[in-house]
């Protein structure tokens, strides 16, 4: 959920957030977390659980889904160990600005070639959502921060009049970074709306949610 605070009273972070809705934080996963992540989500891949849907729909809790076609790979005990971990925990409350964000965990987003992900918002329990590639060349996501806390209608009739992968006019992209240089994206993935476009080739990205208390 937004802030609520009087403008005079927000630290210059989360007036950024409240603006723009994410911020690039250095130097968190470390070389050696970095490679027990990626190892594990490798060895898990015949593992993973489809994430497949063909229905556009707002949802009760504020959400907002297009189709999507991607699987989800379940966190081992290296990426358990960042989602909580506290100096990450730390780093993305200072980096928002949103001191009261608790971890619910995380997961390994598996693209396979041809997979995407429409227009949506993420579940309003991931008031901010933190994630990183664990391939080089994940390309970049849609992302349209001038919808930020946009209506289900409002976003029904953006799909409607854009297709679920905008382009163009106040439509952008934003990188998610390789983790093995050791930094995360953090992100209002409950509200601003996000999109990826069809998978050439196969792509792994962690993905941890924060929560406003």
């Amino acid at each position: 959920m937004q802030n609520t605070e009087a403008p005079a009273q927000q630290s210059p972070e989360r007036a950024a957030w409240n603006r723009v809705g994410t911020a690039l934080i250095p130097g968190v996963v470390a070389p050696e977390r970095f490679a027990a992540i990626k190892s594990e989500a490798e060895e898990r891949l015949d593992e993973a659980t489809p994430h497949v849907h063909d229905h556009t729909a707002a949802h009760r809790d504020g959400s907002f889904a297009t189709p999507v076609h991607c699987a989800f790979i379940e966190p081992g005990p290296a990426l358990q160990n960042l989602a909580y971990d506290k100096e990450l925990l730390v780093a993305v409350r200072e980096h928002t600005g949103v001191p009261r964000l608790v971890p619910r965990g995380g997961a390994v987003v598996l693209y396979r070639e041809g997979d995407f992900q429409g227009l949506h918002l993420d579940s309003v329990k991931s008031t901010v959502t933190v994630a990183f590639a664990l391939s080089e060349d994940l390309p970049a996501m849609g992302w349209a921060p001038h919808l930020y806390n946009a209506s289900g209608d409002v976003l029904a009739k953006v799909v409607a009049d854009h297709g679920m992968f905008p382009e163009g006019g106040e439509f952008t992209t934003l990188q998610h970074p390789y983790g093995g240089e050791g930094a995360v994206r953090a992100f209002a993935g409950y509200g601003v709306p996000h999109w990826r476009r069809p998978m050439t080739g196969t792509g792994l990205l962690v993905t941890m949610e924060f929560f406003d208390l």
